[in-house]
């Protein structure tokens, strides 16, 4: 049972571990098996390796370093804990043939490891796991136990036991059944989501690291004038999602307001140091959900807001409808959906897993909220072309065309949405 037991030895130790039968393992395999009584010495210490050069220490002939003896040194250990393994065995048969280990107890044992032992690492596993923990948990065993010190305590056990033995059998198959129809019903659960979770990972986006995200620089930004207009005279904390080096939330505390930035790049802590001001490396809407309810009076968003998926859109909406106050300001900076092509890093566009919004969406989203818009901004890089003048050959198609490409692919590449409450 034991010398071939090592693959159930990895999801299951065996019933009794030694400090519970107040024995110890050999703890020198090679010199056969322990005498009787020394289970309960002192284990002695564990000998000096042996050096795996043939001539010794201050031999270099034939000497092929330390990290060949590694392979034998694990094997060895191999072969040792398969021993303590069946030694370990071999005392728990002998202690139940001597009736020196009770069922009950082994029973008891057994219900303590499956209630708290973990039911795995990977976590693909677990399920599978614990429901087979389910699965042997449903069986009732009706051989109750009749071994008694004494033969009155036997006798009347045996009696009890066929007394009741009918009862307890209709009551115990009403049971099973039910535990079985419950376990069914999990296998049935677990592989509907195990199929869902296969579906999922076919489908689901890898995401974008932050390291091919350009970092922000509000110094060179156009449309920081307007942000700080927005947030001035803001009575109390604001916030700028998605910060990167902190510059706009140092231009906010300059001017008197209560301003912090979070940003998922590891590098916003150190630059904390730098400038001394609040800024944290955190995911934007991981942030919000851990913000007390109406605890930010103002919201500046850039960043991954432009490119988030339908579903974190939606979350970032609710969130900013809980946790801004009554007459708070909200500012959201993004790329044109025309713009989104050329003018975003080509890793970025690639990777992203949304895209830019149109500002009449973006108010849409807002107003549903409670928000009201204010004001609108267009900025950014215009490389518009200007009309033929009117005595050019065919200048009424011809500025039509141009507006078409204008409105479609040359006009600002940003935008900047005020909004209030």
């Amino acid at each position: 049972m034991f010398p071939a037991c090592r693959a159930e030895h990895t999801l299951r130790p065996p019933r009794l571990v030694p400090e519970l039968l107040g024995v110890r393992p050999n703890p020198f395999p090679d010199q056969g098996a322990p005498e009787p009584g020394r289970y309960s010495d002192p284990v002695p210490p564990a000998p000096p390796p042996q050096s795996s050069v043939a001539g010794g220490p201050g031999d270099r002939d034939g000497a092929e370093g330390p990290e060949s003896s590694e392979p034998l040194e694990a094997a060895a250990r191999t072969r040792h804990l398969d021993q303590v393994i069946c030694e370990i065995g071999a005392e728990v048969e002998r202690r139940r043939a001597s009736g020196d280990l009770p069922a009950s107890l082994e029973s008891e044992l057994d219900a303590l490891f499956l209630e708290f032992s973990p039911v795995g690492l990977q976590a693909k596993s677990r399920m599978r796991q614990t429901l087979a923990l389910v699965d042997r948990s449903a069986y009732i065993d009706l051989a109750v136990p009749v071994a008694s010190r004494k033969v009155v305590g036997r006798s009347l056990k045996r009696l009890i036991k066929a007394g009741i033995g009918w009862y307890m059998g209709f009551v115990v198959h009403q049971i099973i059944r039910f535990g079985w129809s419950v376990s069914r019903l999990f296998h049935v659960l677990v592989d509907r989501v195990e199929d869902l979770e296969r579906s999922v990972e076919r489908v689901q986006d890898p995401g974008m690291p932050s390291s091919v995200v350009p970092r922000l620089d509000a110094a060179r930004q156009w449309w920081v004038p307007e942000a700080l207009r927005a947030m001035t005279g803001v009575g109390g904390r604001v916030l700028h999602g998605e910060c990167g080096n902190g510059t706009f939330v140092v231009m906010l505390t300059e001017r008197g307001i209560d301003a912090y930035g979070v940003d998922p790049d590891a590098q916003v802590g150190r630059e904390a140091l730098d400038s001394g001001v609040d800024l944290r490396s955190e995911p934007l809407i991981d942030h919000l959900e851990l913000v007390e309810p109406g605890a930010l009076a103002g919201i500046v968003l850039t960043g991954s807001v432009q490119w988030l998926p339908s579903g974190d859109r939606r979350r970032l909406v609710d969130l900013l409808s809980t946790r801004m106050s009554e007459r708070s300001v909200l500012v959201l900076q993004s790329m044109t959906p025309e713009a989104w092509s050329t003018g975003s890093s080509p890793i970025v566009g690639d990777l992203a897993p949304g895209r830019p919004l149109h500002p009449e969406t973006w108010i849409h989203l807002l107003q549903t909220c409670g928000f009201a818009t204010s004001e609108v901004f267009s900025g950014g890089q215009d490389r518009r072309i200007d009309p033929v003048g009117p005595d050019h050959p065919g200048a009424t198609s011809v500025n039509g065309a141009i507006d078409a490409v204008n409105r479609l692919l040359l006009g600002p590449e940003e935008y900047l949405v005020v909004a209030s409450r």
